[in-house]
């Protein structure tokens, strides 16, 4: 996985030539936010990153990487941005557009949407191979979000950081859930601490098989109490982690501590299975693979204890990507998992295409299985579908008996939900686990 260093600075531009280019740029930007404000006008700063100048320089050598970078750069000026608008190559895959005149927020984001048209509609050209530019834009707002170009800068970075984890690849400025401000200066700063100092924890939930009535394996999922923010909602550490550009590291400590956990777990039930989350981000870390097989060495886990998940929504939003990172964390023989399966918009063909080797059913559906038919009948042919694919079922959000029995008699394999039991550390869950060794 590529470093947080790295990611603050954008790129493979030295920082001399990259402090040099922001300090014109800023210099620039503060002219245009002054004459603004005399004028009482809105500007937009867009930020735009392409992840695939990375994976040009991997493949094809970085006179390749620079060539797409440049017609990048020749793409947004001559066919998104305005006469009068500017745009400056910060680093090689990062570019930032000023844009004055802006009256509010949806016209920024119709200009964001331009931008994923050019990038994303089609591929790009780069001799006989071809590249996806893989673009995520962020936008920050004067004065809304900031009153000078340092601030507007780092609000429209930080909003480019939380595009790269979300769907469409696009986000506007705003602050975390919760009312923390997201200067990010100090959140980044507190969870880098965090991960630091290993204050974060895991909580796993358990998994049942639903034809023996045995627990077989449990999700890992993240818990951060910090001393001042107090405990952050997982979506809101994900949030802070995608933003401040610290999804690696976090990412990093998350499968440490679940493969190192598994290892006791294996002690019990040498069968035991782990699953661990990772985000759409990851999907660009091209290491991610050989940095989990070195964990799992490390601890002595073999890759059939673990299980990798993904959402539905991320294998669509980045199929090459996503595709490429399956394929090869399954040479490596670990199980890979579609996570909250039925919110998304795969087609059946792009699923049976992938190495897939267990399906996840959304909660969404499971829940009101009983009470709304149409729930029902979704659930069965999930069920069915995933069966015919040769994938195993695990269905989320069981939550009474009525519905752990409704979906024993469909055929599910697997069920978690806080019937099966809620998420706990893992002592607890040693516990049960013991206590069920004893039950044979």
């Amino acid at each position: 996985m590529n470093s947080s260093s790295k990611e603050a600075a954008g790129g493979g531009a030295p920082a001399s030539v990259h402090d040099h280019l922001l300090d014109r740029f800023s210099l620039r930007l503060q002219s245009v936010l002054t004459d603004a404000a005399a004028k009482g006008e809105n500007v937009a700063l867009m930020m735009v990153h392409a992840a695939t100048i990375d994976r040009t320089d991997a493949r094809h050598g970085f006179r390749a990487g620079s060539s797409l970078s440049g017609r990048i750069a020749g793409i947004l000026r001559t066919k998104v941005l305005r006469k009068r608008d500017e745009i400056e190559t910060l680093a090689r895959d990062e570019y930032i557009c000023i844009l004055p005149g802006v009256p509010s927020e949806e016209i920024a984001m119709l200009a964001a949407q331009r931008v994923m048209a050019f990038l994303g509609a089609a591929p790009l050209e780069l001799g006989q191979a071809t590249e996806f530019a893989d673009a995520a834009v962020g936008i920050a707002m004067f004065p809304q979000h900031g009153h000078d170009a340092a601030g507007l800068l780092q609000r429209a970075k930080h909003a480019m950081l939380t595009a790269r984890g979300r769907n469409d690849r696009i986000c506007i400025y705003e602050p975390l859930e919760g009312g923390v401000d997201a200067d990010q200066s100090q959140y980044a700063a507190r969870m880098a601490a965090a991960i630091e100092q290993n204050s974060l924890a895991l909580h796993y939930m358990p998994q049942m098989c639903l034809r023996t009535g045995k627990l077989t394996g449990a999700e890992a999922l993240l818990r951060w109490t910090d001393d001042i923010m107090g405990q952050v909602p997982p979506h809101e550490a994900v949030q802070a982690a995608e933003a401040s550009g610290l999804m690696d590291r976090l990412s990093q400590w998350i499968i440490t501590s679940a493969v190192q956990q598994c290892a006791q777990f294996r002690e019990i039930d040498p069968h035991f299975q782990i699953s661990v989350n990772i985000s759409p981000s990851n999907l660009l870390e091209p290491d991610l693979p050989l940095y989990i097989d070195r964990a799992l060495r490390t601890w002595g886990v073999d890759s059939h204890n673990l299980s990798i998940e993904i959402t539905e929504t991320a294998m669509i939003t980045n199929q090459a990507a996503a595709n490429e990172l399956l394929q090869e964390l399954k040479s490596y023989g670990m199980r890979l998992s579609i996570d909250d399966f039925g919110t998304g918009y795969s087609s059946m063909y792009y699923l049976a295409s992938l190495p897939l080797d267990e399906l996840k059913i959304d909660q969404s559906f499971v829940r009101d299985m009983l009470d709304a038919p149409n729930s029902a009948k979704i659930v069965r042919s999930m069920i069915e579908l995933a069966h015919n694919l040769e994938l195993s079922v695990v269905a989320e959000g069981v939550e009474n008996e009525a519905v752990q029995a409704a979906l024993t008699h469909l055929g599910c394999d697997h069920a978690q939900g806080y019937y099966i039991g809620a998420a706990m550390p893992a002592a607890d869950l040693l516990e049960r686990l013991r206590h069920q060794a004893t039950q044979k």
